[in-house]
């Protein structure tokens, strides 16, 4: 394991963990959490973690990756180059999150995030059986395709399919897919180039 540079006190990083070249911890985070045989937790170069983030077995976090404070990485997720996860988020288990994206917003287990994606909402899996314990099944979850943005508190329920390159506003509650070019504004679907530069996904 190469050294790195910590900010601060209380910093766990367990012995197996993999670590690149200029990597940066802040005070309080634990790098290794939960059992080592869920797989080699790999940080790679140029990466900067904040305080206090939890960063579990399994993870792969690729090069210049931020992960701000307080965050959450799930075992078996991948954070692709130059994304950026913001204060407090929690990407859970088994998500797999592109290069170059934005979240700040939770992610659900299993979630897939594509490249260049701006992510502030929240997803909400449909859990129709509020008679089972929540472990117990593994429901589908979305995934979201290259380009798109999903706005502030906007909630993706069950396993929606999102772009590329769509638009969801602040606050929209999406129960069905949105098609690539196609944003929703007010409950609406309209495509986005009807809207002339209102409003502008990430796709180039």
């Amino acid at each position: 394991m190469k050294s790195y540079k910590s900010i601060g006190t209380g910093i766990f990083v367990h012995s197996k963990v993999k670590i690149g070249k200029n990597v940066t911890i802040g005070q309080g985070s634990c790098i290794g959490f939960g059992d080592p045989n869920d797989g080699d937790l790999i940080i790679e170069d140029n990466v900067q973690i904040g305080a206090f983030c939890v960063i579990h077995f399994g993870a792969v976090i690729r090069d210049s990756a931020y992960i701000d404070h307080r965050c959450v990485i799930g075992f078996e997720t991948e954070i692709g180059c130059n994304t950026q996860i913001l204060s407090g988020k929690e990407v859970a288990r088994k998500s797999k999150i592109g290069k170059n994206c934005i979240i700040c917003g939770n992610v659900a287990d299993r979630t897939i995030i594509e490249d260049d994606v701006t992510y502030h909402g929240e997803i909400a899996h449909s859990h129709r059986d509020a008679n089972r314990n929540w472990d117990e099944t593994e429901e589908p979850s979305p995934i979201i395709y290259r380009g798109s943005v999903v706005g502030v508190n906007a909630i993706i329920i069950g396993p929606r399919r999102i772009g590329p390159c769509a638009y969801i506003g602040a606050g929209e509650i999406v129960k069905t897919d949105i098609g690539e070019g196609i944003a929703l504004i007010m409950g609406k679907q309209q495509t986005v180039k009807s809207l002339r530069g209102f409003i502008k996904p990430r796709c180039k």
